[in-house]
């Protein structure tokens, strides 16, 4: 829209009014709503009608997926969440993976346009890529393009030659903008796959046993290149391991209505989590707990979202 003004308040509405103006009314008035509701809607319907000229329009653009009971049966077939908070989830987590019914097991996706896997936080090409996805995922004999989201430069030659992977030299986050990314290092421990810590996007913290260092790099609005890379009628699977910033991502993703786009997610969510080299201690490294990880998977399952706690 060339001429157009915006409204964006503290409110459930985000509005955007077209401003071809005859003196009295405005030809057309364009509604975002994320999903709440409005105590004041009637005064809301009133204002509309009265401003609209009869021949104008008015569209409802909404962020919430439409959950079919198609969906919600999917979601329940899967495997239940773990609602008891493990004492070694270390090894909890990591078994769980034996149980997780995959979608593309129980439901036919030849009918699908294309099919694509992205990996936000895939640190090494063999992290999830190779050791997981390519091995383990149920594909239907379907090939999958492939984008890595990996913000940390140490990885990103491994993936100059890989074929059918498109790598994302950025750190996904909520908008386009330049950010400070974390990187640990373990001391002494020889190998720097293993011991090269997951990066945070956050000030460094001193303490607790890890030798950190900074690093200037640029985010990206996730959300909108979801919107901009897939469709409706592509078959998309996400993994998604981001050091706690699924906090703001997943709340994005469904407020911008990409999550909508996403047919099976593996999240794993960081916590405080118990130590395994210290018994009854817990991580200091993030402050959620398990039970807020707990209301962003069922957050997902009730939008139909078929999400698998991963580890």
């Amino acid at each position: 829209m060339a001429d157009s003004c915006t409204s964006e308040k503290r409110a459930p509405f985000r509005l955007y009014i077209s401003t071809t103006w005859d003196g009295s009314h405005f030809d057309g008035i364009f509604l975002h709503n994320d999903g709440q509701r409005s105590e004041k809607a009637g005064e809301f319907a009133a204002e509309v009608c009265r401003t609209v000229k009869p021949e104008g329009y008015f569209v409802v653009l909404s962020g919430k997926c439409s959950v079919s009971g198609y969906k919600q049966d999917l979601v329940k077939r899967a495997e239940p969440l773990i609602m008891k908070e493990p004492l070694k989830p270390w090894i909890t987590l990591k078994k769980n993976i034996q149980n997780v019914k995959y979608l593309s097991s129980m439901v036919d996706i030849n009918f699908k346009q294309r099919y694509v896997y992205v990996d936000v936080g895939a640190r090494s090409y063999g992290s999830s890529i190779a050791s997981w996805f390519k091995k383990q995922y149920p594909k239907q004999n379907k090939t999958f393009d492939i984008y890595a989201v990996e913000a940390d430069r140490h990885f990103h030659e491994q993936y100059k030659f890989k074929k059918g992977v498109t790598l994302l030299p950025y750190a996904a986050w909520v908008k386009n903008e330049t950010l400070v990314f974390e990187i640990n290092q373990t001391p002494g421990d020889e190998n720097v796959e293993q011991g090269r810590g997951m990066g945070r996007i956050q000030p460094v913290k001193s303490g607790g046993g890890i030798v950190g260092s900074v690093d200037e790099i640029q985010g990206f609005d996730f959300a909108e290149w979801l919107k901009d890379t897939v469709s409706e009628k592509d078959y998309v699977v996400m993994k998604m391991d981001v050091e706690g910033t699924e906090f703001d991502l997943i709340p994005r993703l469904i407020e911008t209505g990409a999550i909508c786009l996403v047919d099976e997610v593996f999240l794993e969510c960081h916590y405080n989590r118990w130590q395994k080299c210290c018994p009854g201690v817990r991580s200091p490294k993030y402050q959620k707990t398990y039970g807020q990880c707990l209301d962003l998977f069922k957050s997902l399952r009730q939008r139909g979202v078929l999400v698998h706690q991963w580890w």
